[in-house]
C-alpha cells in the first residue's frame, strides 16, 4: 500500500488532471502555476486562464461527482496539497443542509451554463436536465425534509407549539425534590409529539435553538413564579435549563439571559445552566468568561452526560463547574460491569475532592437507587423516581415529596 504524501509534486509540462476523467481529489496550489484548458465540442481548445499559489483546482469534481470539466497542466514545477473527496465529504456532512443544497445547486447551474455555451462536450441523449439533477440531489440528501422541518419549527416557536416538561431531581436520602430539569417538547399539529432527538439537532444546526432556548428560559421563570404563588415555602427549588454551543456563540447571550431573569424577577440562583462536555470540547469563543459571569450572577453550571464526551478531566479546573450528571449508560451498567462501577465510584469522589455536586441520571430501577445510596450519591433523576411531567402535575408531585410545613 502506497504511503500517502503530504505534498504532491508535478514538473513543468505535466498534466495534473484531464477533462472527462472522474476526479477523486482537488488540489491547493502552494507553489508554481498551472494552465486550465477546455476542449470544445468541435475539437478545438479554449484557454481558460492560469492559477497560482493560494488557488484551488479540481474542486468541482469532488463536490458533485461529475467528470472533470477541464484539463489542467503545470506551467512550472508545482507543489500541491491534496484535498480528497473523502476529506470534503466529512466537512460537508456537518454543514447546514441549506448550505449544502445551495452550494450543490450553484455548481450544477454553473456546469449547465458551460454546457449551454458549448464550452464543454455536448450533452449525451441520457444526460438529465439541470432541474432533474437538482431535484434528485435534494431527494437523495433529504434536504427538503430538513428545510421543511426548520420552517415548521419557526412556526412552532411563534404559535406556542413548544411545551416544557419537568423531570424532578431527588435527594435519595430524604426523598425530597431538590429541583427539576426542563425538557423541551414539540407538539406538532400534524405529526404529534416530535421526539427531541429529531428536532433539537435541526434547531442547533439552523440556529433556531437560540430563540427556542430563550423561550424555554422565559417559560421556566414564569413557571417558578406560578409555583411560588401556591408553594412559597419551596423557593429553594431550582430548574436546570439546557443550552447548546450555538447559544454560547451569540455575542449577547449573557445580556439576553439576564434580561429574561430581570423581566420575570427570577433570582439567578434558581436557574442552573446545563451544558454537555461536547460544548467544552468545541471551545466556543469566550465560553469560560461567559460561564464565569453566569456564576457571578448566582447561577450554577451543570455538565450533562458526564463521562461520554471528553478525553480529559482537565476542564474541571479550567471551567467553573458546580454539578456533574453521571451519564445514564454508566448507571445502567454499574451493577453488571465492575469497571463501570469503579468509574462511578471515581466520579463520586469528585464531590469531596473538588466540591462538585453529583447527580445520577437515568435511574430506572430500585436496585440502582439502592446501590447509589450505598455509594453516598445523594441526588438522582430517572423513571424510577418520576418521568418528566407537565407543569399542571407539579403541585401534586411536590405535595407528596415536599409536603408543606405546618
Amino acid at each position: 500500500m502506497e504511503t500517502p504524501k503530504a505534498e504532491k509534486l508535478f514538473k513543468a509540462g505535466e498534466v495534473i488532471m484531464s477533462q472527462g476523467e472522474m476526479g477523486s481529489c482537488a488540489y491547493f496550489i502552494q507553489e508554481g502555476r498551472v494552465r486550465i484548458v477546455v476542449e470544445k465540442a468541435d475539437g478545438s481548445f479554449l484557454d481558460m486562464g492560469t492559477r497560482g499559489p493560494g488557488s484551488i483546482i479540481g474542486e468541482m469534481a469532488i463536490v458533485d461527482n461529475q467528470p472533470r470539466s477541464a484539463t489542467i497542466e503545470s506551467l512550472e514545477n508545482c507543489t500541491l496539497l491534496e484535498i480528497t473527496k473523502e476529506d470534503f465529504a466529512r466537512s460537508v456532512k456537518g454543514a447546514n443542509p441549506i448550505v449544502r443544497l445551495i452550494s450543490q445547486v450553484i455548481l450544477m447551474r454553473y456546469r449547465d451554463i458551460l454546457r449551454r455555451s458549448h464550452t464543454l462536450t455536448e450533452d449525451g441523449p441520457g444526460c438529465p436536465s439541470p432541474e432533474d439533477s437538482e431535484r434528485a440531489y435534494a431527494e437523495q440528501t433529504n434536504v427538503v425534509e430538513s428545510i421543511k422541518l426548520a420552517n415548521e419549527f419557526k412556526v412552532a416557536i411563534a404559535a406556542k407549539q413548544l411545551i416544557l416538561h419537568y423531570q424532578p431531581i431527588y435527594s435519595i436520602s430524604t426523598g425530597q425534590v431538590l429541583g427539576f430539569e426542563a425538557l423541551m417538547r414539540w407538539q406538532h399539529p400534524q405529526r404529534g409529539l416530535v421526539p427531541p432527538d429529531e428536532f433539537i439537532p435541526m434547531a442547533e444546526d439552523s440556529g433556531l435553538i437560540i430563540e427556542a432556548c430563550r423561550w424555554a428560559l422565559g417559560e421556566v421563570c414564569e413557571m417558578l413564579a406560578r409555583l411560588d404563588a401556591v408553594r412559597p415555602d419551596l423557593k429553594d427549588l431550582y430548574v436546570s435549563v439546557n443550552f447548546s454551543a450555538t447559544d454560547f456563540e451569540e455575542s449577547n447571550f449573557l445580556e439576553a439571559f439576564s434580561e429574561i431573569l430581570q423581566r420575570n424577577n427570577t433570582p439567578a440562583k434558581r436557574i442552573h445552566i446545563e451544558i454537555t462536555e461536547r460544548l467544552l470540547l468545541k471551545k466556543p469563543k469566550n465560553v469560560k468568561e461567559t460561564l464565569d459571569n453566569c456564576r457571578k450572577l448566582g447561577m450554577k453550571v451543570v455538565i450533562d452526560d458526564f463521562g461520554t464526551g471528553y478525553s480529559s478531566l482537565s476542564y474541571l479546573h479550567q471551567y467553573p463547574i458546580d454539578t456533574l450528571k453521571i451519564d445514564r449508560s454508566f448507571i445502567h451498567n454499574m451493577r453488571s460491569d465492575k469497571a463501570v462501577l469503579g468509574l462511578v465510584k471515581s466520579i463520586l469522589t469528585l464531590r469531596e475532592n473538588m466540591n462538585i455536586d453529583i447527580v445520577a441520571e437515568g435511574v430506572e430501577e430500585l436496585e440502582e437507587a439502592q446501590l447509589l445510596s450505598q455509594l453516598n450519591c445523594d441526588s438522582a433523576q430517572g423513571y424510577y423516581f418520576s418521568r418528566p411531567i407537565s407543569e399542571n402535575a407539579l403541585s401534586a408531585l411536590l405535595e407528596k415529596s415536599n409536603p408543606p410545613r405546618h
